[in-house]
C-alpha cells in the first residue's frame, strides 16, 4: 500500500466522517459495557514522520442513562490539528505524556492514582486540575497489512533513545483510545483495562478494512461483481453475528436467573424465618415513604425516588449473588448515605437502616448456604445438589455445554413450578441458537479467505 492518505491524519486512506462513525461506534460500545466508565476519546495518529495525533471522536454518558452526548466538552491538547511527535515525545528533562507512551512503547497507560501519575504532571505544572482516573490503549495494525512497501528507515521519527521508531516491532500505531473511570474503579490489568485492550483489537481491524478497501478502490476503480458480493455478504454476516451470539447468551442467563429464582423461593417457603430480599427491601421502601412525606427539598425527594426505583428494579431482578452485591454497593448505598445526610434522622433509624442493608447483603447468599439446603426434604439430594450448581452458573461461549444439563434439571425437578416447561422450551431453542453460532463463523472465515484469495 501507498502512504498516500485522506485528512483524517491516520495515515490511513480513510474519510474523516467514516472513521469518526467508527470511532463513535466504539466508544459507545465500551461505555454500554463498562459501567465505571463515562467518558471516552478516540485520536488518530500518522502518518510517518509527523504522527500528528488528532482527537476523531469524544463522547461522554448522559448522566445515568444509556445516551452518549457527543463533541469535545472538554478540550484537549489534541483537537484538531493535533500535536506532531516533536510536541509530545519523550525528552531529557521534559514533561512525560501518557499518549508518547502509547504511541512508542505500544503498551497501555493506566492512571488508577492520577494525583500521583508521572505522566499526568502537565496540568498540575500548568495550575490545572490533575487529570482523573483514566486508561489509554493503542491501536495497533501490522506494518506488513499497512504497507506493500516498508517506508525507508529514515522517514521514521526518533523514539526517546534516539533509534528510529517501531524498527523492532512489527505494528505500527494508528490511534490512542483514552477512556476515563470514576474515582478508584480502574486498576492496570484488571477487567476493564482487558475488555479495552480486546476491544482496540477489533478497533484496529475495523481500520486496516476500511483503509484496504478505500486502497483497492483507488487501484481498480470498480470491484468485480463477484468480489462486491462477498465483501457485502461478510459484512452483513458480521453485523449479525455480534448481536446474535449476545442476545443467544442474555437470554439463556436469563432462563438460569428463573432456575435461582424458583430455588431461593424454595428456600424461602421452607425457612420462613430466613432472611427475605423481598421483605427486607419493603421496610427499606417503608422507611423512604415516611422520609418523602416529611421532606420537601427537591433534590432529597428526587434522591428518594431514585433509590425507590433501584430498590424496585433489585426486588424484580434475580441476580447472582456478586452482582447483586455490585448493585447494592454502587447504586444503594451512596443513596442511602446522601439522603440521610440531608435529614435530621436520629441514630436509631440510621442504625436500623444500616443493619436493614447488611441484613440485604447476606440474604443474596442464602441460596448457596449448604444447612438450608438440607432443610428441603421434597427433592432429593443429588437433584438439589445440581439445582444449586447450575443456578449460580453465568453461561458463555465456554461452558455452553451446561445448557443441556439445565434442560434435564428440569425435566428431572417432579414439583410443579410456575413456567418450567416454559422455561425448557426456551432453553432447547436458545441451545439451538447457540450451536449454529460455530457454522456461521465458519463461513465467515470461508468468505473472508475468498475476499483475500480475489485481491
Amino acid at each position: 500500500m501507498t502512504q498516500t492518505i485522506l485528512d483524517n491524519g491516520t495515515g490511513m486512506r480513510i474519510s474523516r466522517e467514516v472513521l469518526e462513525d467508527v470511532c463513535k461506534k466504539m466508544i459507545r460500545m465500551i461505555l454500554f459495557c463498562l459501567p465505571d466508565a463515562f467518558r471516552g476519546s478516540i485520536y488518530s495518529v500518522g502518518p510517518i514522520p509527523d504522527l500528528q495525533t488528532t482527537r476523531i471522536a469524544s463522547g461522554r454518558k448522559n448522566g445515568q442513562t444509556d445516551e452518549i452526548i457527543w463533541g469535545a466538552a472538554n478540550p484537549s491538547d489534541y483537537d484538531y490539528p493535533g500535536k506532531t511527535w516533536n510536541d509530545y515525545r519523550d525528552r531529557p528533562g521534559g514533561i512525560l505524556e501518557a499518549m508518547a507512551w502509547c504511541v512508542e512503547t505500544q503498551k497501555s497507560w493506566t492512571a488508577e492514582d492520577p494525583e500521583n501519575n508521572i505522566r499526568s504532571v502537565r496540568k498540575q505544572l500548568e495550575g490545572k486540575a490533575p487529570e482523573d482516573y483514566h486508561h489509554m490503549e493503542p491501536v495497533l495494525v501490522k506494518k506488513i497489512d499497512l504497507w506493500d512497501e516498508m517506508p525507508r528507515t529514515a522517514v521514521f521519527p526518533e523514539d526517546s533513545t534516539g533509534k528510529p521508531l517501531w524498527m523492532e516491532s512489527p505494528y505500527a500505531t494508528v490511534a490512542v483510545i483514552k477512556i476515563h473511570f470514576l474515582p478508584g474503579t480502574i486498576k492496570q490489568g484488571d477487567r476493564s483495562t482487558r475488555v479495552i485492550k480486546e476491544l482496540s483489537h477489533s478497533l484496529g481491524t475495523q481500520m486496516l478494512s476500511l483503509h484496504a478497501r478505500e486502497e483497492a478502490l483507488e487501484k481498480e476503480r470498480r470491484l468485480t461483481e463477484q468480489r462486491q458480493e462477498a465483501v457485502d455478504t461478510l459484512a452483513h454476516e458480521f453485523r449479525n453475528l455480534v448481536p446474535r451470539i449476545g442476545f443467544a447468551y442474555r437470554a439463556i442467563n436469563n432462563e438460569i436467573g428463573y432456575l435461582r429464582e424458583m430455588w431461593e423461593k424454595m428456600i424461602q417457603d421452607h425457612c420462613p424465618e430466613e432472611l427475605n430480599k423481598r421483605v427486607i427491601l419493603s421496610q427499606l421502601d417503608s422507611i423512604l415513604l415516611d422520609l418523602e412525606k416529611n421532606h420537601d427539598n427537591s433534590n432529597l425527594v428526587n434522591n428518594i425516588g431514585r433509590l425507590s426505583r433501584y430498590q424496585q428494579e433489585l426486588m424484580e431482578s434475580c441476580l447472582l449473588p456478586h452482582q447483586n452485591e455490585s448493585w447494592l454497593r454502587s447504586k444503594i448505598k451512596p443513596l442511602w448515605q446522601a439522603i440521610l445526610a440531608r435529614t435530621d434522622s436520629n441514630l436509631d433509624l440510621k442504625s436500623q437502616i444500616e443493619l436493614l442493608l447488611e441484613d440485604l447483603r447476606k440474604s443474596f447468599h442464602l441460596g448457596l448456604d449448604k444447612e438450608l439446603r438440607d432443610k428441603i426434604d421434597v427433592i432429593p439430594g443429588e437433584i438439589k445438589d445440581k439445582w444449586v450448581e447450575l443456578a449460580y452458573r453465568e453461561i458463555n461461549g465456554k461452558n455452553s455445554v451446561i445448557i443441556r444439563e439445565c434442560i434435564e434439571l428440569l425435566d428431572n425437578i417432579d414439583l410443579d413450578l410456575p413456567r418450567k416447561r416454559h422455561c425448557a422450551k426456551n432453553l432447547v431453542y436458545l441451545k439451538s441458537l447457540v450451536e449454529l453460532i460455530p457454522e456461521v463463523e465458519e463461513k465467515l472465515n470461508h468468505q473472508l479467505d475468498q475476499l483475500k484469495n480475489s485481491m
